[in-house]
């Protein structure tokens, strides 16, 4: 097949495309005399599903699905819920997680999310919700029954429900990537982070923002009190100023 040339306008679209991509990604400015500097967002930062991550899913997680939300949390991305996904996603979410999928180093969040989905599932990310779901392709239907599919919700549905302990807490594990993965329980986070952290005084050093290494953190409390979303607002801002304000203390 004979190919056409470049027209110069071809090129000059070819060119200034060039230039303002390469501006939109970086710009180097001077910081001293002798020094210059690449100020900029990085690919990771303009694309969270091109961060290279490695990370470590913490043996009492079991399943894929309490997985996905531990890997998505520090993303500020999001699984999306039972009720507003595909019925057939929770298959996969009630699956047991493989141990060779447990450690996850190094690979792009994109990769590791296919990684997790397997061969019979396909990953869908919505960037505007950033929420990511799951559907069944089309050759691997025919494996499953509805009946199946619907006793998987279930299952999955009460296993939600039904975490009441958490541990022994690993290092570098937070409340809020915790109570993500037990679930909120129909509490937004900073509800259920003042929640675990009211009800479990001894795990923490005294601010909810230092969590101990190695404590059980019971996530059910007996008559737990569930305070209004601008009070635990409040607690979580006040409980993070105080952490920085610790941290930056010679």
């Amino acid at each position: 097949m004979k190919r056409k040339p470049l027209t110069l306008t071809t090129l000059m679209v070819l060119g200034v495309s060039s230039l303002s991509l390469a501006e939109e990604i970086s710009s180097v400015i001077p910081e001293s005399r002798y020094v210059s500097v690449q100020v900029g967002a990085t690919p990771a930062q303009r694309n969270l599903l091109e961060s290279i991550i490695s990370i470590h899913i913490p043996k009492q997680l079991e399943t894929i699905g309490e997985a996905l939300a531990y890997l998505l949390h520090p993303y500020g991305l999001r699984l999306l819920n039972t009720e507003e996904a595909l019925p057939e996603q929770a298959l996969l979410l009630s699956l047991a997680l493989p141990d060779p999928h447990r450690t996850l180093d190094p690979i792009t969040l994109l990769d590791a999310l296919k990684l997790l989905g397997g061969e019979s599932f396909e990953v869908t990310i919505n960037p505007v919700t950033r929420t990511v779901s799951y559907a069944l392709k089309k050759d691997y239907k025919q494996f499953v029954s509805e009946a199946e599919i619907k006793k998987a919700v279930k299952n999955w549905t009460q296993k939600k429900e039904t975490v009441s302990h958490y541990g022994p807490v690993n290092k570098g594990e937070s409340l809020s990537s915790i109570v993500t993965v037990a679930g909120l329980k129909g509490m937004t986070l900073d509800q259920r982070m003042v929640q675990v952290f009211q009800a479990n005084p001894n795990a923490f050093l005294n601010n909810m923002n230092a969590l101990k290494k190695g404590v059980m953190l019971n996530l059910t409390p007996k008559n737990p009190a569930i305070l209004s979303i601008s009070a635990a607002n409040r607690i979580v801002d006040e409980q993070h100023r105080l952490w920085r304000e610790t941290k930056v203390t010679p």
